[in-house]
């Protein structure tokens, strides 16, 4: 039970830093941050507050939260789609996209910040690729060594 415990904790924090690693890659890009900057493009109000976010804390509870994916991915696990550990784990990212990303760019980032949904649209398709890391990791160490533990 301990040692499920803490490979349930360890995938979570591990699938949350390296799929928070690649948004903040990609959310760096200057050609991002050139279309999601441009005042031509996007609303005045997600310019003026997001550079007032706490990254640190930000990125620091999204990798908190994604420990939560990942004890979910053990109690959902048998009725995840897939047989493998990489099918299952890119239906557990599709899963936290569309749970979690899409909630969050409609109701915060369009509907409160009025930014453009073209501009949603873009960031949705660079957090897919996040979440689909995410997923991933936490299969491999959670629906692969269940594999191997028997």
């Amino acid at each position: 039970m301990k040692n499920n415990f803490m490979k349930i904790i360890l995938a979570g924090l591990l699938g949350g830093f390296v799929g928070n690693g690649v948004l903040g890659m990609f959310f760096s890009l200057p050609p991002v941050r050139a279309i999601l900057y441009d005042p031509a493009l996007q609303s005045r109000l997600f310019i003026e507050i997001t550079p007032l976010r706490n990254i640190p804390v930000s990125v620091g509870g999204l990798v908190v939260l994604s420990v939560i994916h990942s004890w979910l991915f053990t109690i959902l696990a048998p009725s995840i789609p897939g047989q493998s550990w990489i099918k299952k784990g890119l239906f557990w990212g599709l899963t936290i996209w569309l749970m979690f990303w899409v909630f969050q760019e409609w109701f915060i980032y369009h509907t409160l910040l009025s930014e453009p949904l073209a501009l949603n649209l873009m960031e949705l398709v660079i957090l897919l690729s996040g979440s689909l890391v995410e997923g991933m990791i936490i299969s491999f160490i959670l629906a692969r060594a269940k594999k191997a533990d028997g």
